[in-house]
């Protein structure tokens, strides 16, 4: 959870408080909340925007194809994406890491940390039976990627439908992330045209049958356990 969604979750519980029967605890509830809020900087319209993680990625850069994926959430969701990065020792070398917080309604911010886990998980696993069949080359598979992505991307119609970014979410990126500087991907490597064109045809024929449905209450859950949450 970020220091701003504790602050927002702080503020929710006080005005809850505040609408207790007890007029002292009730006052006292709703001061402190009002004085979070303008120590922060945090509106009442904002307190219902949150921030949801995916999974991380053990790579410091988000890929071409996976930078895609996030755009095409985004996109038709509703929230707006940042790229988190954290690092950790393993074997006395550092491993970077990099996620992505989607912002957005609770609601909807759930919806795109659970599909673009979902999406890239099935990736990896096509990815994985890929180079197994066809012995192929990382490039071959990133190519092979490119072409699952763009096609299982057309599933996340079945989660959102299609979205028009809320007003107050809106608002919130004017105020925490308009100018900030546009995370850059890792370039897929390029191989010859149409060794790629077969690989990312090939990948676009599996990503069909890409599988993302609505998430139930207990897949939310699961998410929320393995990728961050709120």
């Amino acid at each position: 959870m970020s220091v701003d969604s504790r602050y927002k979750a702080k503020i929710k519980k006080l005005l809850a408080l505040a609408q207790s029967d007890n007029p002292h605890e009730s006052e006292i509830a709703k001061r402190q909340a009002m004085a979070l809020m303008k120590k922060h900087e945090i509106d009442a319209d904002e307190l219902d925007v949150v921030e949801v993680c995916t999974r991380f990625i053990s790579r410091k850069k988000l890929k071409d194809f996976e930078a895609y994926l996030v755009a095409a959430v985004m996109k038709i969701s509703g929230v707006y994406g940042l790229q988190d990065y954290d690092f950790k020792f393993r074997n006395d070398r550092v491993q970077w890491l990099t996620r992505v917080n989607f912002i957005g309604l609770e609601r909807d911010a759930e919806l795109a940390a659970y599909s673009f886990d979902v999406l890239h998980q099935q990736m990896m696993k096509a990815r994985f039976e890929f180079k197994r069949l066809y012995r192929a080359s990382a490039a071959q598979q990133d190519q092979f990627c490119t072409g699952w992505i763009i096609s299982a991307c057309e599933k996340l119609a079945n989660v959102f439908g299609d979205r028009q970014m809320p007003e107050v979410v809106t608002k919130h990126y004017e105020k925490e992330a308009k100018g900030l500087s546009e995370a850059k991907s890792r370039k897929t490597q390029s191989i010859d045209s149409k060794d790629s064109e077969i690989c990312a045809g090939l990948g676009f024929k599996q990503g069909k049958d890409a599988q993302l449905n609505q998430a139930t209450t207990n897949q939310q859950e699961v998410q929320l356990r393995l990728g961050g949450g709120l």
